[in-house]
C-alpha cells in the first residue's frame, strides 16, 4: 500500500529511521563500555524488542506489570519494571511472573517491601529488587541520604534479594546544551554508583547500577560503575527531546498523519486527530508555545487547540494553502503516551507501507 493511501488518523513510522536510531544508540552505549536495556514504555511492540536485543541490548525494561506480563507472553525472559509493585493483586502477579522468567522490580520504602516480602515468602519465590534512589527527578525514589539505611533494611527482609540501585533523573533541566545533560547524566550516575558500594560494603549483592533516559544514557554509561542504562525514547524521538537538544528533528522516525477535514475560517483548519491521538502534553522553552505537535511541512503554522476528535490549527500565509481532503504529518511532542493511544503502527520504507505492527502493549496499565 501506499502511504498515501492510508486511513487518518494513522501512526507512520520510518523503519529505516526507526533501524539507524536503535543501532545509533546501541553503538554509542557500547562504546562508553557501558550496557543496554532498553525501556519498552515507548514502542510496546515486541518487535521493536527483538530489533533491539538483536543490536545488543542484555535485557529489557518495562514500565508496568502488564507490559512485563505482555513481553513474557512474547517470549522476552529477562525483564525490569521500573516501578514499585504496591497491592495484593499486583504482588500475587509478579510472584507467578517470577517463577516463569528473571524478573526485577523496584523499591523505596520499607513499607512497599514488606508487602513484597510477605508474598513473595508465601509464594516460595526469590524477588529480585532494585533500590529506587531519587536523583534529581523528584517523583519517586528515597532521597539520597536516606538510601543506605533503606536498603539494609529492605535487604535483610525474607524472600527479597537487594541486587541494586535503580535511579532515573530525566534530562537535564534548562536550556538544551550537551554539556549540561553530561553533567546531570554523570550526577545522577555517580550518586547511584556511590550508593551500591556503601550497600556492597555491608554485605549485599547490589551490584547493578541502573540509571539514565534517552538524553543521558551514553553519557552515564561511561560512568564507573554504572551496569545498564535504560534509554527509551530514542527508537522513535519526539518533539520534547528535539527542543530540548537531545534529538534532530530528521531523527524523528513517527508521525502522525491526520487529514483536514473543515476550513471553517481563512486562518483555521480542523484535522481528525485531537486529544486521543495527539495526547495535551506540550513542552514549551523560553515561554514559545510549541502546540500539540509539529507540522514539518508547515513549522509557522500551529496545533493550537484539541477536543477528543479535533485538532484546530493556527495557520501561517504558507498553511492557508491547506484543503479539506489534504493530509498532514504531525511529529508529536511526547511520543511514549501517543503510542498508548493506538492500536497498531505503520512501518513504511520509500512510502510504501510494509507492515502494520500491534502495539501489543497498549493500554497495560496496571
Amino acid at each position: 500500500m501506499d502511504v498515501r493511501d492510508l486511513d487518518t488518523p494513522a501512526l507512520v513510522v520510518d523503519l529505516d529511521q526507526l533501524e539507524r536510531n536503535i543501532g545509533a544508540m546501541a553503538d554509542g552505549v557500547r562504546a562508553a563500555g557501558g550496557r543496554l536495556r532498553p525501556h519498552t514504555k515507548t514502542h510496546k511492540t515486541p518487535e521493536v524488542a527483538r530489533l533491539q536485543l538483536q543490536r545488543g541490548a542484555i535485557g529489557l525494561t518495562v514500565a508496568k506489570l502488564g507490559e512485563a506480563e505482555v513481553m513474557a507472553d512474547a517470549g522476552f525472559d529477562d525483564l525490569l519494571i521500573a516501578n514499585e509493585i504496591v497491592g495484593t493483586p499486583k504482588l500475587h502477579r509478579l510472584a507467578r511472573l517470577a517463577r516463569r522468567i528473571r524478573v526485577r522490580s523496584c523499591v523505596d520504602s520499607l513499607a512497599g517491601a514488606r508487602m513484597l516480602s510477605s508474598v513473595a515468602v508465601a509464594a516460595g519465590v526469590r524477588c529480585e529488587v532494585l533500590l529506587d534512589v531519587n536523583t534529581g527527578l523528584n517523583r519517586a525514589g528515597v532521597a539520597p541520604d536516606e538510601a543506605v539505611a533503606l536498603g539494609t533494611a529492605i535487604g535483610a527482609l525474607p524472600g527479597l534479594v537487594l541486587v541494586g540501585v535503580f535511579s532515573y533523573a530525566g534530562a537535564a533541566p534548562g536550556a538544551p546544551a550537551a554539556d549540561a545533560h553530561r553533567a546531570w547524566a554523570v550526577r545522577e550516575a555517580e550518586t547511584a554508583v556511590a550508593i551500591a558500594r556503601e550497600l556492597q560494603a555491608r554485605g549485599f549483592p547490589a551490584t547493578e547500577v541502573s540509571v539514565a533516559g534517552t538524553g543521558s544514557a551514553v553519557y552515564a554509561a561511561a560512568t564507573p560503575g554504572v551496569t545498564e542504562v535504560r534509554p527509551g525514547t530514542y527508537v522513535f524521538n519526539d518533539m520534547n527531546y528535539s527542543r530540548l537538544g537531545i534529538s534532530a528533528v530528521e531523527r524523528c522516525a513517527l508521525r502522525i498523519h491526520s487529514r483536514v477535514v473543515s476550513r471553517p475560517a481563512p486562518d483555521r483548519a480542523v484535522i481528525d486527530a485531537g486529544s486521543k491521538v495527539l495526547t495535551t502534553e506540550k513542552r514549551a522553552l523560553g515561554g514559545e508555545d510549541p502546540g500539540f505537535g509539529f507540522i514539518e511541512a508547515l513549522p509557522g503554522t500551529r496545533i493550537a487547540a484539541l477536543w477528543e476528535e479535533h485538532g484546530v490549527l493556527r495557520l501561517d500565509d504558507d498553511g492557508r494553502q491547506l484543503a479539506v481532503g489534504d493530509v498532514i504529518a504531525i511529529i508529536p511532542n511526547h511520543v511514549c503516551p501517543t503510542i498508548n493511544l493506538a492500536d497498531s503502527w505503520y512501518g513504511v520504507r520509500a512510502g510504501t507501507v510494509e507492515q502494520e505492527y500491534a502495539i501489543a502493549a497498549r493500554g497495560r496499565t496496571r
